[in-house]
């Protein structure tokens, strides 16, 4: 009586032939699936035999996480994914859970579930600029996410202000002198005509530069600013002031 009250709930088992006895499916030693009567289940259950068909997947009891990189470089920029560390928060990763960027994708077996996110250290000159779906969330057993992280290098921005002093009769604005950049490059061009509230251009390179101006009749160059030259990188905004007098007649 007691092996029929426990068995009767039991998956596999099913009405036997003669004296309406049930029978339960058993997988054998590991290898062979039988169907038993209920009278023989407990001898089966305790030499190993398990309940059900050999062929039974076993839930799953991992999940996987594939983390891709990409990095843009539109302003000089030269990272690569490789650069960058990434860090899976919230589960347990096998091999940990710390890694570095690949733009082939990095794929983790993750051994516990529930809440998650992805997360970078900051690599100068770059900002992330995407992270997709799967890079947060809810992770379970036997599911594989796949999270993108995109960066951008930061676009470097040159301000050139051009200020005239005219103390000796002169009479030459800030757009009657031409100015130039040298040794990068400036979107929207290197040349421009001077001004006194400033041209700011974005750099599509960075590096060293300079900043130069054509000659014009009666004025010299009294100063330039400490932004009007030396080395430019990701992200920064410098400023150069060239401020020109009149000559004595």
């Amino acid at each position: 009586m007691f092996l029929l009250a426990v068995a009767s709930g039991i998956a596999g088992a099913e009405p036997g032939k003669g004296k309406g006895q049930k029978k339960v499916t058993l997988c054998h030693k590991g290898k062979v699936t039988i169907t038993v009567g209920l009278p023989a289940l407990w001898a089966h259950l305790k030499h190993g035999d398990k309940v059900g068909p050999c062929n039974a997947h076993p839930a799953p009891n991992t999940a996987k996480l594939t983390v891709f990189k990409r990095v843009i470089n539109h302003h000089g920029g030269s990272k690569h994914a490789a650069d960058f560390t990434i860090s899976i928060n919230g589960v347990t990763a096998t091999g940990g859970n710390t890694l570095a960027g690949s733009a082939t994708g990095v794929t983790k077996t993750v051994t516990s579930f529930g809440s998650y996110n992805v997360t970078e250290a900051s690599v100068a000159g770059y900002e992330l600029l995407h992270a997709s779906h799967g890079c947060s969330g809810t992770i379970k057993a036997g599911q594989h996410l796949v999270c993108v992280l995109t960066n951008g290098d930061l676009a470097a921005k040159l301000t050139v202000v051009k200020q005239v002093i005219n103390d000796h009769g002169r009479t030459k604005t800030a757009a009657d002198f031409t100015i130039t950049i040298n040794g990068v490059t400036a979107v929207g061009g290197n040349t421009f005509a001077g001004s006194a509230t400033g041209v700011t251009r974005t750099l599509s390179t960075v590096g060293g530069y300079t900043v130069t101006e054509a000659s014009v009749t009666g004025y010299a160059l009294q100063s330039a600013s400490a932004g009007c030259s030396g080395t430019i990188a990701l992200g920064e905004h410098k400023t150069c002031v060239l401020t020109n007098n009149d000559l004595p007649a």
